[in-house]
């Protein structure tokens, strides 16, 4: 009978010590965990809208450039803006598209 207490009270102790470090990850490390992923996570959408916000400014400015070099009147002018609208509109999508994962890759 000794025997049976003594795999009863290693289950028993083995048991104990498994829901004590479950609850501690639960409770303690998980949210941690949580929080530096968090942090990390912000930090790379912010680099990331860094450089998508230069690139959108670069390509603004070398569209307006080229759009005014060749402007030969008004028609052209409003067609220019709009595709510079549009180009741009195209390009933050595909960006951010690109940022969270679901965009096309680039070629």
């Amino acid at each position: 009978m000794s025997v049976v207490w003594i795999v009863a009270s290693a289950v028993l102790s083995s048991a104990l010590t498994l829901t004590v470090v479950a609850l501690w990850a639960h409770f303690h490390f998980q949210p941690k965990l949580r929080s530096n992923l968090q942090e990390e996570m912000d930090e790379q959408v912010e680099r990331a809208a860094q450089v998508l916000s230069e690139r959108v400014e670069e390509g603004v400015r070398r569209g307006l450039v080229e759009g005014v070099r060749n402007l030969p009147s008004r028609e052209v002018l409003e067609g220019a803006s709009r595709s510079l609208a549009r180009t741009s509109a195209e390009l933050v999508s595909e960006r951010l598209g690109q940022i969270f994962g679901n965009g096309k890759k680039e070629r």
